[in-house]
């Protein structure tokens, strides 16, 4: 009897463990934990086209939502309410309240009735496998705003090998010079 209760608690601390961070403290490691404290600059006047309450940049640039070449790091501003006319989200900073990553799929195909008959060749895989990397974000000043995603399709060719979270100066190079994201030490 004694052992069992040895083996539970060896059992439970294993478990407890395994809640811990795995996050990196170095910031060029996909797994970087980020601290409390970050911050997200606006450094120039971002429009949202009508209709829409995001924005996507990639390669330092705004894209169009279906412009986006899943395959490379692209990051997507959002806000809380669609609007008939353009919404400018003017420069400033915002303070990130949360960090959260996420694994995403979605399975493009409808299963064909022939994959019974061995007619099809589906290996049941995810068509796009997204690894996100979510900001959530509070300003006093502008609560419309809601998070700054940064986001890549793991599925796309050349990249099924990598299955990662995207770095920090991944996500910066997504964004260019339209959005800037600060840590903690330099909030000072």
């Amino acid at each position: 009897m004694r052992s069992g209760i040895g083996v539970s608690a060896v059992l439970g601390m294993v478990a407890i463990g395994g809640c811990s961070s795995l996050g990196s403290p170095d910031p060029a490691s996909p797994y970087y934990g980020f601290s409390p404290g970050w911050s997200v600059q606006l450094n120039r006047v971002l429009p949202i086209n009508p209709g829409s309450a995001t924005v996507r940049l990639q390669y330092g640039q705004i894209v169009p939502r279906n412009g986006v070449q899943e395959q490379d790091p692209f990051c997507i501003m959002e806000v809380n309410t669609l609007s008939d006319q353009v919404q400018m989200l003017q420069p400033g900073r915002l303070d990130v309240t949360q960090v959260t990553r996420s694994i995403s799929s979605i399975t493009a195909a409808v299963p064909s009735p022939l994959r019974k008959a061995r007619f099809v060749y589906d290996d049941g895989q995810p068509s796009f496998l997204y690894y996100i990397t979510e900001f959530r974000l509070h300003d006093p000043a502008r609560p419309d705003v809601r998070s700054l995603r940064c986001v890549w399709d793991q599925m796309a060719p050349g990249n099924r090998g990598l299955m990662r979270h995207l770095t920090l100066d991944e996500m910066r190079g997504a964004l260019g010079g339209w959005i800037r994201l600060i840590p903690p030490a330099e909030r000072l």
